[in-house]
């Protein structure tokens, strides 16, 4: 028979949180529209008091129901589950079927030594399979029976300090990544906001004196001052955006680690939610080297994985290191995912088809810069863009490559940053050529690699590849 355990009693203030967050705005609106309908002497004075007492009596009640409900077994094969209130789920997890099991933390549960455990499989959900509050110490006990670490807790730590097979980001690395990063238009995004709700917090006063303040300045302002008034505007803008951006990196990123464990892939980062992610060797399919237009000229890079199960949140599905050296790459095959290091060289598209890729690309942005140019005035400066698309479109066309060997296949390809994919052949579901009329013409074709993935899979694409390369080495 099993032995049920009920997860940390943590769960009983999450429960209490989430519920109160998602049903103050409908208790405020219910108070407002019953406060003054109910006679005094039926207690119409102390309406709100009793029904926010009431109100919370009842989602503690539910809460605490819910922990006690709540509980879970860990087998030597698998773990079964069991939760919730009106409708009872029961469920069971094979750890042969467990793609990741991630450790995350946020500030208030380091307090209480609780940490939240999700286990993933190969499901489609958006939700991990199992989701529960438990210990520092349970937690790293589950994981250590799921991965079959013959460790206990104390041997783990000291084996992860001693572990020479490890990357780091420094905040330099970090500092740079925010810099160049899209998250300075977070940070544009977050002054906007700022701003526009500026009006409704200011009193009154206080924005008619700086609305006079700011008409006495700007009399006898002439033009020259104006524009120097608005790049100066402009320049502290973006200043407090990239100031913003490097305080979002570092707060998410924070002490990225990357250790190679036996068979797993550690890793860990954050400052205020701290997150643990062990990630099996086996499970991945394909690795992705991203060099962005300004980093590459620096020497950086970002590392990608795609694995089945690991990665529910949104915009950090598959990074594995956010930013590092050109020169850490030869380490991180070698030391991290040496299954992955291997030599190639790429079969670059045929200046044949050069011609035909510049066509098919720039006729539809010249259409636009025409329209543009024939009915608004000053229209013709668009033109000016004319060069770059060329430049951006060549350089797309140049990067393109493949390369095909007996367990792997490598594509190359660029959209705005240039990105490399060493891809298993053992996880490739489908490989196709796409061609048109023109192209055939040309001999060159589309080359299309799916991999398997949690819902439609992933896929990647070569663009005007020699036709004979994609038959022989790829389809063959």
């Amino acid at each position: 028979m099993r032995e049920l355990k009920h997860p940390h009693k943590f769960i009983i203030f999450s429960g209490l949180f989430q519920f109160i967050k998602n049903s103050i705005v409908p208790l405020i609106i219910f108070l407002l529209s019953i406060g003054s309908k109910i006679p005094k002497k039926y207690g119409g004075n102390y309406t709100e008091v009793i029904v926010i007492f009431v109100f919370f009596v009842i989602v503690t009640a539910l809460a605490i129901l819910k922990w006690k409900r709540n509980v879970y077994n860990v087998g030597p094969e698998g773990m079964y589950v069991k939760y919730g209130i009106f409708e009872v789920h029961e469920r069971t997890v094979p750890f042969s079927q467990v793609h990741t099991a991630d450790i995350s933390s946020s500030i208030v549960q380091r307090l209480f030594n609780v940490c939240k455990l999700e286990i993933d499989t190969s499901g489609g959900d958006a939700k991990s399979e199992i989701s529960i509050f438990l210990t520092r110490q349970e937690a790293l006990r589950i994981k250590e029976i799921i991965f079959k670490v013959k460790r206990n807790e104390d041997q783990f730590e000291i084996r992860e300090e001693k572990n020479i097979k490890k990357l780091t980001s420094s905040l330099k690395d970090l500092f740079v990544m925010a810099t160049f990063s899209t998250r300075i238009l977070a940070g544009f995004f977050i002054i906007t906001a700022f701003y526009s709700k500026i009006d409704d917090i200011l009193p009154k006063e206080f924005k008619k004196n700086a609305q006079e303040y700011t008409d006495n300045i700007m009399k006898g302002v002439n033009g020259v001052n104006i524009i120097k008034y608005i790049i100066t505007l402009i320049i502290s803008i973006l200043f407090i955006s990239w100031v913003i951006s490097i305080v979002l990196t570092i707060i998410k990123y924070y002490k990225f680690t990357v250790i190679r464990e036996e068979d797993n892939i550690k890793l860990s980062y954050g400052l205020f939610n701290k997150k643990e992610v062990t990630i099996p060797v086996k499970r991945i399919q394909s690795l992705i080297i991203v060099e962005g237009v300004i980093k590459k000229s620096l020497g950086y890079f970002s590392l990608n994985v795609e694995t089945i199960g690991y990665g529910k949140d949104k915009g950090e599905s598959t990074m594995i290191c956010p930013i590092a050296k050109k020169t850490v790459l030869d380490k991180f095959f070698r030391d991290i995912l040496p299954e992955m290091n291997i030599t190639y060289k790429l079969e670059k598209s045929p200046r044949k088809a050069l011609k035909g890729y510049l066509l098919f690309r720039l006729v539809p942005e010249f259409i636009v810069m025409a329209i543009v140019a024939y009915f608004v005035s000053y229209g013709y400066y668009i033109c000016l863009l004319i060069p770059i698309l060329v430049s951006l479109y060549y350089i797309r066309f140049i990067d393109n490559g493949m390369y095909c060997s007996d367990k792997f296949i490598v594509m190359r390809y660029r959209k705005l940053s240039r990105e490399t994919v060493i891809i298993q052949k053992d996880c490739i579901q489908s490989m196709e050529k796409i061609q048109n009329l023109f192209q055939k013409n040309k001999a060159v074709a589309k080359c299309k690699v799916t991999i398997a993935g949690d819902i439609s899979g992933s896929s990647y694409t070569v663009k005007y590849m020699d036709e004979k390369v994609i038959k022989d080495h790829v389809l063959g």
